[in-house]
């Protein structure tokens, strides 16, 4: 259960959603990128920009309690669903 986060991110990254809301154990949420992990280990860690702290977060991605797709600017969150339900079968049917 504790990797079941980094394994969905890993099934979006392969359908092409490599960005994500991850929604974090202290209850804020962060955008990241694919891009923006490293694996520490064997543990896949999510690296955050925390400009209120001037600090870069090392979040295992395990721990996180939830993600999300961000929508494009302007793009209605409930029409988006499809695009994201499409990729996803396309990759995975």
């Amino acid at each position: 259960m504790n990797d079941l986060i980094t394994v969905l991110w890993e099934g979006l990254r392969e359908a092409g959603i490599a960005e994500v809301m991850l929604y974090l154990p202290d209850g804020s949420a962060c955008r990241s990128h694919w891009d923006d992990t490293a694996m520490v280990g064997e543990t896949r860690v999510a690296l955050l920009g925390d400009q209120e702290r001037n600090i870069v977060r090392i979040i295992p991605i395990g721990s996180c309690i939830g993600i999300g797709v961000p929508c494009p600017k302007g793009v209605d969150p409930v029409g988006y669903r499809a695009v994201v339900q499409n990729k996803l079968q396309s990759r995975f049917a």
